[in-house]
Parts: structure tokens; C-alpha cells; sequence
């Protein structure tokens, strides 16, 4: 099949039909769904090759496509093991941009790499780091939450969020979708890689959970069960995944299998079934034994695909499982902004697992009796850690994680008017699980994965430069003994790791500090 000639929309004085681009997502070893947005509706074609000019095709077809949203998606199978392919629509006589995909590896599997990324606020900066990792030697990227921001926060002229008020009806969320999907950074990067996407509380609202979110008020808002259905259909309409229960929107938990050698697990722990943040009102304390971050349904699933996971386990969280807990004066619980609370002598962040320490524990016991190749991976904190955990009732980690620096959204160091230097002392001194702390750049975070070592990279990117991408730290992994961080040699930003011998050794204080700096991070943002 060849394509004729596409009639350039602007000859006509139109928009281009396909002017949001292409993208692919949920890859197996033999099925990938394909997205793009047609503009006006309609008939649309649809094509798959072997070949950039996607003229030795695999499979094609029509679909009619309603004008509202006009977001087409295709879930095609019969395809290949760990093979490239390229794809592009057709409407009207328009063609769209040529996408590339990948299917994961089967069961020859021997290398699998990974780009993970998330925290992008359009209106706060430029999509550089999308760019830089468009042009990555990766596979696939993981992208762990807040894809949009629901909120108008600016800082970039000529970014300004559409529409001009914060996120609540489905015109809004689908709206907001759309304005991130015609930045041409954005753009690259679907059009370069297949995204398994997982959300966190900001495609929602800030601090989202089942029941409401912080900053949702009812009586100018409406009731959040029609925001929560509006954002989660705004969600499946530009970044489909294959969900558990397809009739309910809220079941995004998913694995995906590359052959022997890893498994790559999402989970949903955001808007399904999470409690209220503890220190709410009329919320259970973070202790309660009742608390739910999964549901039973969701927490079985999880226990079967941990227990029978392959060579490395890697589990997609949207806020962070490790236990980042630090001493600090009770007297500071008074200055602390909601989900931040200083419990028995220690802070707590209640939005992560920590605040929900059941189900942290049932998770903490799942991976202990895996025992074994097991990494973490989440967001949202705004800046880039390494950690030797979650650990168990001995202080023994059970898994490695790894947090994904911010794309797109101010770095959580650069809202400290003493910088993130400070912060990063007392958490890599006051926890010892805490092998690395970085808070002031933006960037990437990639995985290099083979049966006998995973290679963890953090990657730097100014969002005023041209996109490319300076190494900032790195860690091997290994999938047998004791989960452990294996520092490599640093040849770009990353600050110089403290040694073992150091850790502990601050007073209390540093503990305070810390608290504070993240507090004062909070509401820095929040202005």
C-alpha cells in the first residue's frame, strides 16, 4: 500500500487534522495501542509497517471517529517480539507524522531499556527534557504521573494554561490534554517511543484521593465523583491504557512481561481506592490498620504478580513507598502545611506511603518474600532519589527505588533560598536507606536492563537549553543478594555521596531543617 498525496490543510486555510501528533502505548510482545487525534472526526485510516516510510505494511484498517474528542485509539495485535515498527493516519487526504513503536522482548529476551519521567507543568517551562529524552537509546518510556497539571500556576509567558482557570468539567481536563499534546517536544517523544502512563494526583487535583482532594471545593466546583469521572475519562481519551475492569475507568493497574528477563507492574493507588491523607478531617490515622492506598482487589493482583515475576520486578508507583521519615521537634507540627505531620518525634509526608503504613507494611512483606531483583519506581516529590528500601521490621531493604527528577515543573531545591544543599544533607545523614539526594535540576531517569546487572542513570536537563542531557549520577543494580546501590563514577552534576561513616552523626537540627525547607518548598509552590 502507498500513500498518495497528502493535501496540505493550509492550502485550504484549515488547521491540520493531525496537528497533536501520534503517539503508542501499553507495548507486549505482540500488541501496542495506537493514538492520534483527527481532527473533525470522520473516517480514518490507519497504517503499520516495517519500514520508516511505512511502505512494507503489517496491517492497516479505517475506523469512524466522533468529532468530540476525535481521539482515535487502535489496539492492534499479531504483532512481532522486541521489533520496531512505524505507523501514520490518514483523514480527509491528510496524513499525519510517522510514529515509532516497539514491542517488548519475548522469550529471548536479554536487554530491556527504559526512560522514566514525570511532573510536567506546561505553564511552568519548556519541554527540553521531553526532547533530550526523545533522542535516547531507550525502548520505552514510564512516565509516573502528573502528564498535566489541573491548576494555572504560570511562570513561562506565552505558556499559559488553557483554559484560564483550574481544571473540573471534562471540556477543561480534555482541553488541558490537548494544549500539552501540541508542544512539538511532546510531540517527539511519542512519536520516538511507546509510554505506559500511570497518573498522580495532579491529572486529578492536588493531593486527589477516592473520597476528594485538599484543594476541591464543592460549592463552586460540584461534587468531586463528576470531576474525578471527567478527569479519568479525559485521562483514558489521550493517554489509553488497558485496564483491569474496562467498564471502570479508575482500574488502571497493569503488568507487562519482557519474556524472562523483567516485569514491569503499575500500579493505581491515586483515585481508586486511596483513604483520605491522614490529618484531614474526619480521616483515619496514618497507623490505622484499615487504611487503603489499593483495595482488596488490586492488593491481591499485585501479591500474585510480585510472586511470580521474572529475573527483576519493577513496580511503577506514583508517590513514593520508601519510608523518608525524620526526626524533628514536635513544637514544628504548628508550621507544617497539610499532609505533612510530625508524629511521636518524626515528619511525615501522610500523601506517600507513609501515611498509609498497613499497606505500606503488606507490600514490604510481599517483596521480602520475593527476595530478589526487585526496583521501585515513582515521582512527584519534584527531585531525584536513590534509596536502599522500603526496609523491613530489621532495617533491611526489601527492593531499591529510584524517584524520576521533575520534567517540567520548578525542582523542589530551587523553591529553598539556601538551594537544596541542606535538605540533601540531613536526609542522606538522618536516613541510611537514603543513599543519594538531588533537588535542583530537572531530568530523566533511565534504565539499562540485562539478566546479570540493571544500570540506573539520572539525567540532567537545563529547561532554557537546547535539550541535550548531561549525566548526573549513576547506580548499578544487581537481581540476586540483598538489594543494594552500587555507585559508578559521576561525570556530571550530581553532589559528591556522603560516606556511611557520616550518617547519623547530624543533631536533631538537621532533622528540623529538612522539615522546614520541604514546608517552605510547599508553599512556595503553591504561590
Amino acid at each position: 500500500m502507498r500513500w498518495r498525496r497528502a493535501a496540505r490543510p493550509e492550502e485550504a486555510g484549515q488547521q491540520p487534522r493531525f496537528r497533536h501528533g501520534v503517539a503508542s502505548f501499553d507495548p507486549h510482545h505482540d500488541r501496542v495501542l495506537l493514538w492520534t487525534l483527527a481532527g473533525g472526526g470522520g473516517p480514518v485510516r490507519w497504517v503499520v509497517g516495517r519500514d520508516p516510510e511505512v511502505i512494507e505494511v503489517v496491517a492497516s484498517g479505517e475506523v469512524d471517529v466522533d468529532p468530540d474528542p476525535g481521539t482515535v485509539t487502535i489496539d492492534l495485535d499479531g504483532l512481532e517480539a522486541g521489533r520496531t515498527y512505524w505507523y501514520r493516519f490518514e483523514a480527509g487526504g491528510e496524513l499525519s507524522p510517522v510514529g515509532r513503536t516497539r514491542t517488548l522482548p519475548g522469550v529471548t529476551a536479554e536487554r530491556l531499556r527504559l526512560g522514566a519521567t514525570c511532573c510536567a507543568r506546561y505553564s511552568a517551562s519548556t519541554f527540553a527534557v521531553y526532547r533530550a529524552l526523545a533522542a535516547a537509546d531507550i525502548d520505552l518510556v514510564l512516565h509516573l504521573g502528573d502528564y498535566t497539571y489541573e491548576d494555572v500556576k504560570a511562570g513561562l509567558p506565552g505558556r499559559e494554561a488553557d483554559p484560564p482557570h483550574e481544571a473540573v468539567t471534562l471540556a477543561d481536563y480534555r482541553t488541558r490534554q490537548a494544549q500539552a499534546r501540541l508542544d512539538p517536544d511532546l510531540q517527539a517523544l511519542h512519536a520516538a517511543h511507546p509510554f505506559i502512563v500511570l497518573w498522580d494526583d495532579h491529572d486529578f487535583a492536588d493531593n486527589a484521593c477516592r473520597d476528594g482532594a485538599k484543594s476541591h471545593d464543592p460549592e463552586t466546583q460540584g461534587p468531586w465523583s463528576e470531576r474525578r469521572a471527567a478527569a479519568l475519562r479525559a485521562h483514558q481519551d489521550f493517554l489509553p491504557k488497558r485496564l483491569a475492569h474496562p467498564e471502570d475507568p479508575s482500574s488502571a493497574w497493569r503488568s507487562f512481561d519482557a519474556g524472562p528477563l523483567a516485569r514491569i507492574v503499575f500500579t493505581e493507588s491515586r483515585v481508586g481506592h486511596r483513604d483520605p491523607q491522614a490529618g484531614l478531617d474526619d480521616s483515619k490515622p496514618a497507623d490505622d490498620p484499615d487504611r487503603s492506598l489499593l483495595g482488596d482487589e488490586q492488593r491481591q493482583w499485585l501479591a500474585d504478580q510480585v510472586e511470580g515475576a521474572p529475573a527483576w520486578l519493577l513496580l511503577a508507583s506514583g508517590t513514593v513507598v520508601s519510608q523518608l521519615t525524620i526526626e524533628a521537634p514536635q513544637a514544628l507540627n504548628r508550621a507544617l502545611p497539610e499532609k505533612y505531620a510530625v508524629v511521636a518525634g518524626r515528619a511525615t509526608n501522610t500523601d506517600q506511603w507513609d501515611g498509609y503504613l498497613a499497606e505500606q507494611r503488606r507490600l514490604v512483606e510481599m517483596l521480602g518474600r520475593r527476595g530478589r531483583g526487585s526496583v521501585i519506581l515513582s515521582g512527584d516529590i519534584h527531585s531525584a532519589w536513590a534509596i536502599e528500601g522500603p526496609i523491613d521490621a530489621e532495617d533491611r531493604p526489601v527492593a531499591v527505588e529510584l524517584v524520576a527528577p521533575p520534567a517540567a515543573t520548578k525542582p523542589l531545591g530551587q523553591l529553598l533560598p539556601m538551594g537544596g544543599g541542606l535538605l540533601e544533607r540531613a536526609f542522606t545523614t538522618r536516613l541510611p536507606h537514603v543513599r543519594w539526594v538531588e533537588t535542583d535540576h530537572n531530568g530523566y531517569l533511565t534504565l539499562d536492563i540485562a539478566v546479570d546487572r540493571m544500570a540506573a542513570t539520572f539525567w540532567w536537563v537545563d529547561p532554557a537549553g537546547s535539550g541535550a542531557a548531561t549525566r548526573g549520577r549513576g547506580f548499578d543494580v544487581f537481581p540476586t543478594g540483598r538489594p543494594r546501590l552500587h555507585a559508578v563514577p559521576a561525570d556530571g552534576l550530581g553532589p559528591p555521596e556522603p560516606s556511611r561513616a557520616l550518617r547519623g552523626r547530624l543533631p536533631l537540627l538537621a532533622g528540623a531543617a529538612a522539615v522546614v525547607g520541604l514546608a517552605a518548598a510547599v508553599r512556595a509552590r503553591r504561590r
